[in-house]
C-alpha cells in the first residue's frame, strides 16, 4: 500500500503517527480516537514502507481478545493469510518465554499457570500449616501482597528486608514457603508470568540478547496501564535501535490499585530521549456534549497531558440525570428507559450497558431486569472457566499435563465421588509430602499397599482412569475426543444424567460448551496440545469472555467497560462515597484522581445516550446509607445536563402494597417530619428521615447522618429543622 492510501485511509494525526521512522514514539490517544487502528496501520507501514520483516515486530495489548483482532486486521491490510510476528498480550508472551526457558528457574516446560483461586488454596494451606492465621492474616489479602510485591520486582530476600510491622514479616515468611510449594507444584501463578521473564533477562545476557535480537520492534496498546516488572520487559527488550511505539491515554490510566504505573507514559520521554509524541484527539464515538462533560470531569485532575478532543458527530443529545429515591427505584427507572429506547429508536438489547463502582450494586438491577423480564449478561460474573464442573474437568487435563499439580490431583480425586473418604486422601497426601513426592505419585503407592490405613481397592479405581487417559494423551488423539473421553472415562456425564435436575441439565449443557470450546480452539490452532488449551483457558480475561453479538443488556463494573463502547449507558450510584469510592472516611489525592479518571472512561463509553443516576438511600452491608450525591455530578457542566431529582418526572411506579423498609413505596406516617425529609441537626448536621415511629410526644425519628450514621432520636428533644426548599 503507497502512502497516498494510508493518506486517505487515515485523520492527519493518525497518518502522522503511522508514518514515523523507527524509534521512539509515544501516541497519546484520547478516548475513542482510533488508537487500535492507529497501531494497527503503523505495524503495516513498518513492514510495506520500512521492510521490516514481520518476524521482528512484537505487538503487545491487554487481552487475547485485542491480539486476535489486531492480527486479523493486519492480515486484511496486507492481504494476507499468514503473518509471521508476534500479537500477544504481556501474560501471554511471558508464558511463552518461560516454556522456551524453563529449566533457567528450575521449572519443567509442562508447567500449570495457576488462577487466583488456585493460589489461594496454596496460601491457605501454608497459613494453617504456620499456624499464622490471625484476624489480619487471610489468603486473599496475602495473595494481593505478594503479587504487588512481584510487580516490583522484589524477591523474598528484599521483601523480607522491607518487612517492619508483625504482619508484613508474616507475610514474608509466607512468601517464602509460597515460592517453594510452587516450584514444588510446577506451577506459576499470574504475576510470575512477567516476575520471572524479566529475572532471566536480568541475569542471563544471552538470552536477554536473543529476544532483543528477534524482536528488535516493539509496540505497546494501554501503555498506561502497565506495571514496574511490565515496563522493565519493555526496557529490556528495547535495544539500542529502541524502536518502541506505545500508545495510551492518561486520562484513563484506572488500575492502580492492581499494580499499573502512570508515571510509566509520563515518563516516557525522559526515560527514550527523542521521543516523537502525537496526539489524537479527533473522537469517532461519542457526540460533542458528551466529550465535553467529561473532558471538563477530568479537567479538575492535576499533571495530566492537556488534550482537547473533538468529534464531527455533531452535539447530541444532554446527558440525562436523575436523582432516585433508592436502588428498586434506579433499576426501575433503567428498566423503563431501556424499554422506551429500545421502542422509540429500534436499538437491540445489547446497544445498552450498565456501569457501576462495585460489582455488589448488580443485585438490584439484576431483579429489576429479572422482573420485566429483559435479557441480560454480567461481565466479571460467575465466569465460564470458573463454574464447578468446568473447573473439575479441567483439573483432569491439568493432571495428565502436569502430574505434579497436587491441586489438580486433590480436586478430583474423588469426583465424581468413588468412594474416596476425606481422611484417605489426607493421608495419601501427608505420605506424599513427607516423601517428596507428588499426591498423584503417592496414589500409586496407595494402590501399592505402602500408605498404612489407606485401603488400595478404591484409590485403584482412580488410578487406572488416570492411566487410560494418560494413553489416550500419549496416542495423540485431537484435543475435543481427549476432551470426550475424560467426561465419558470419569463418568461425570453419567452421573448428571442420573442426577436428572434443572441444575444438572445446566451442568450438562456447560459439559457440551467445553468440548465445542475445545474443538473451535483446535480450529483456530490445529495440532493444538492440551498444554496450549490450558494456557489460553488460564490468561482469558472478563473481555476475552464477553460475546457482544450476545441480545442481551450488559451489566458491568466501570473497570471492565474499558475499551469497549455502546449507543447508550448508564452511569448508576453516583454518591460519594460509594463512587468515588471512600474507605476509612478518607481517601487520597491519588486515589481520588484515579477515581475521577475511571469517572471519565465510564462517560466516553457512550456513543448517543448517557444517563448519570444515584440514590438517596441505599442499603450497604455495613448497614449505613450513602445519600450525598457524588461530586462528580457537580464537576458536569450544567448545560449538557437534563436534570431532576423526582423520579415521578421519568417513570411511573407500580402500585404495590406498602412495605416496610422501601423507601420509594412505603407509606409515609403521619408526623412532624416526613420520611425522606432533609433535617438539620445542631451536632450531627444534615441528615435524612429514614423512619417514624410512635406519634405525639412520644414520637421518635431514625435519621441518618452522612459522618455519623444512624441515629435514634426523639422528635421534642432532637430540635431539628427541616431544611428550606426540601420536602
Amino acid at each position: 500500500m503507497d502512502k497516498d492510501k494510508y493518506k486517505k485511509l487515515l485523520n492527519p494525526k493518525q497518518y502522522e503517527a503511522v508514518t514515523q521512522a523507527p524509534g521512539p514514539l509515544l501516541i497519546f490517544a484520547g478516548a475513542g480516537s482510533g488508537k487500535t487502528r492507529a497501531l494497527t496501520y503503523r505495524i503495516a507501514y513498518l513492514i510495506e514502507n520500512y521492510g521490516v520483516n514481520p518476524r521482528n515486530i512484537l505487538a503487545v495489548t491487554f487481552t487475547n481478545k485485542a491480539a486476535g483482532e489486531m492480527k486479523e486486521r493486519l492480515q486484511q491490510i496486507l492481504e494476507t493469510n499468514f503473518l509471521s510476528l508476534t500479537v500477544s498480550t504481556f501474560h501471554s508472551f511471558g508464558a511463552r518465554i518461560l516454556r522456551e526457558n524453563h529449566e533457567l528457574v528450575a521449572y519443567r516446560k509442562n508447567f500449570s499457570i495457576y488462577s487466583e483461586e488456585e493460589s489461594n488454596v496454596v496460601i491457605k494451606n501454608i497459613i494453617k500449616e504456620k499456624n499464622l492465621d490471625s484476624g489480619d492474616i487471610n489468603p486473599k489479602g496475602v495473595k494481593y501482597v505478594i503479587g504487588r510485591a512481584k510487580d516490583d520486582m522484589l524477591d523474598i530476600q528484599a521483601f523480607a528486608s522491607q518487612a517492619q510491622s508483625p504482619r508484613m514479616r508474616d507475610i514474608a515468611i509466607i512468601y517464602t514457603e509460597y515460592q517453594k510449594r510452587l516450584r514444588e507444584l510446577n506451577a506459576f501463578d499470574f504475576d510470575d508470568l512477567i516476575y520471572w521473564p524479566v529475572y532471566i533477562f536480568d541475569k542471563h545476557d544471552n538470552v536477554r540478547e536473543f529476544y532483543r535480537s528477534r524482536y528488535q520492534h516493539l509496540l505497546v496498546d494501554e501503555f498506561q496501564d502497565t506495571n514496574h516488572s511490565q515496563y522493565r520487559l519493555i526496557k529490556h527488550l528495547s535495544n539500542e535501535r529502541k524502536s518502541v511505539t506505545v500508545v495510551g491515554d492518561d486520562d484513563q490510566s484506572i488500575y492502580g490499585w492492581r499494580g499499573a504505573d502512570i508515571t510509566n507514559i509520563m515518563n516516557f520521554e525522559k526515560d527514550f530521549p527523542n521521543t516523537r509524541v502525537v496526539k489524537l484527539e479527533q473522537n469517532y464515538r461519542s457526540t460533542q456534549t458528551i466529550l465535553t462533560a467529561a473532558s471538563n470531569v477530568i479537567a479538575n485532575n492535576r499533571g495530566r497531558k492537556v488534550k482537547e478532543l473533538w468529534t464531527s458527530l455533531g452535539e447530541g443529545e444532554k446527558l440525562r440525570r436523575l436523582e432516585c429515591s433508592d436502588e428498586e427505584s434506579e433499576a426501575f427507572f433503567i428498566t423503563d428507559h431501556v424499554t422506551h429506547l429500545r421502542k422509540e429508536e429500534g436499538l437491540r438489547f445489547s446497544d445498552f450497558a450498565i456501569l457501576y463502582r462495585t460489582n455488589a450494586q448488580s443485585r438490584a438491577l439484576e431483579e429489576g431486569f429479572r422482573t420485566s423480564g429483559i435479557p441480560y449478561v454480567i461481565v466479571g460474573g460467575t465466569r465460564f472457566y470458573e463454574r464447578m464442573e468446568i473447573k473439575d474437568l479441567l483439573a483432569y487435563l491439568r493432571v495428565l499435563v502436569n502430574p505434579d499439580d497436587n491441586v489438580a490431583t486433590l480436586r478430583i480425586i474423588n469426583v465424581p465421588k468413588r468412594g474416596i473418604g476425606d481422611v484417605t486422601i489426607e493421608r495419601i497426601a501427608k505420605y506424599s509430602q513427607l516423601n517428596n513426592i507428588n499426591v498423584l505419585e503417592g496414589c500409586f503407592h496407595a494402590v501399592e499397599d505402602k500408605i498404612e490405613g489407606v485401603s488400595s481397592a478404591k484409590i485403584k479405581r482412580f488410578i487406572d482412569l488416570i492411566k487410560k487417559l494418560e494413553g489416550i494423551k500419549r496416542r495423540g488423539e485431537p484435543l475435543p475426543t481427549l476432551m470426550e473421553k475424560i467426561i465419558k472415562f470419569s463418568k461425570y456425564e453419567e452421573v448428571l444424567l442420573q442426577e436428572n435436575t434443572p441444575e444438572s441439565e445446566a451442568r450438562l449443557d456447560n459439559i457440551k460448551e467445553l468440548v465445542a470450546g475445545t474443538a473451535s480452539f483446535e480450529h483456530r490452532y490445529p495440532g493444538a496440545t492440551a498444554e496450549q488449551f490450558l494456557e489460553e483457558v488460564s490468561l482469558l480475561t472478563d473481555i476475552d469472555r464477553w460475546d457482544p453479538n450476545s441480545d442481551a443488556i450488559t451489566l458491568m463494573t466501570l473497570h471492565s467497560a474499558k475499551g469497549l463502547e455502546f449507543p447508550v449507558v448508564f452511569i448508576t450510584g453516583l454518591e460519594e462515597g460509594l463512587f468515588p469510592l471512600i474507605r476509612s472516611g478518607q481517601i487520597s489525592k491519588e486515589e481520588l484522581e484515579e477515581e475521577r479518571r475511571l469517572m471519565y472512561v465510564g462517560m466516553t463509553r457512550a456513543k448517543r445516550y448517557l444517563y448519570l443516576t444515584n440514590c438517596r438511600f441505599r442499603r450497604h452491608y455495613t448497614g449505613s446509607f450513602f445519600h450525598q450525591q457524588s461530586r462528580f455530578l457537580a464537576e458536569i457542566p450544567a448545560d449538557t445536563l437534563t436534570e431532576s431529582t423526582d423520579p415521578q418526572m421519568f417513570i411511573k411506579k407500580p402500585k404495590l402494597p406498602p412495605r416496610e423498609g422501601r423507601y420509594g413505596y412505603e407509606e409515609e406516617r403521619k408526623g412532624s417530619f416526613a420520611i425522606g425529609a432533609d433535617v438539620l441537626h445542631q451536632k450531627y448536621g444534615a441528615g435524612v428521615v429514614l423512619s417514624v415511629e410512635g406519634q405525639g410526644e412520644n414520637e421518635i425519628l431514625i435519621v441518618s447522618f452522612p459522618r455519623h450514621g444512624k441515629k435514634r432520636l426523639m422528635t421534642k428533644f432532637a430540635k431539628l429543622t427541616l431544611i428550606k426548599g426540601k420536602k
